[in-house]
């Protein structure tokens, strides 16, 4: 008995904790970006991002895309993208993604494109106080190396969404990306 509140305590702390913390979208980069942050999405997958000079983020994201791949195959997606943030003009931010990516097939392994490039831009309009729009066009180009196709355009790090702030510290989206997030949350650290 002891235990099970003692585990339910901690469980309400770490949901209260949760909470503070300012929340934002899905596992995608986010062209505004200005701090660290832990995404969750429903992908499933799940992404870090770390603030590492004033306008530039290092990060990476897993993903299990059943959604990217039609539910067909069971696929790992992964990727580790740079973001730079070349314009903040009032609501409107443009940001550079570069990163490398890969696509695994648990199913057969042989099918797997292991590594490839993802070059694009990141846009985010910010339209009110709670509502931003986000649209990163950013395609996928495998090495010459992997099987399969040359080009995808659905890497970890494209997608689209559009996010509402319910309070300060939290914020729903719908979207669609290449981990094959529609909702997820994004906790700035």
């Amino acid at each position: 008995m002891m235990y099970r509140n003692l585990t339910l305590a901690i469980l309400t702390l770490a949901a209260v904790s949760l909470m503070t913390l300012q929340a934002e979208a899905s596992t995608m980069p986010k062209a505004e970006a200005n701090r660290s942050s832990i995404s969750i999405g429903l992908g499933p997958s799940f992404s870090y991002d770390a603030l590492i000079a004033p306008r530039l983020t290092l990060g990476g994201s897993i993903g299990l895309p059943f959604l990217v791949e039609g539910g067909n195959n069971v696929t790992g997606r992964y990727d580790v993208r740079l973001t730079y943030k070349f314009l903040q003009e009032g609501a409107f931010s443009l940001s550079g993604i570069f990163g490398v990516w890969g696509n695994v097939r648990f199913d057969d392994t042989s099918r797997s494109r292991w590594a490839g490039l993802e070059l694009g831009v990141g846009l985010a309009y910010r339209f009110t106080p709670q509502l931003t729009g986000r649209l990163n066009i950013v395609p996928g180009f495998f090495l010459p190396f992997g099987p399969g196709r040359v080009a995808d355009y659905y890497p970890p790090a494209g997608g689209f969404e559009l996010a509402y702030q319910f309070t300060p510290t939290f914020e729903g989206t719908l979207g669609y990306n290449g981990q094959g997030d529609v909702i997820g949350l994004r906790f700035l650290l």
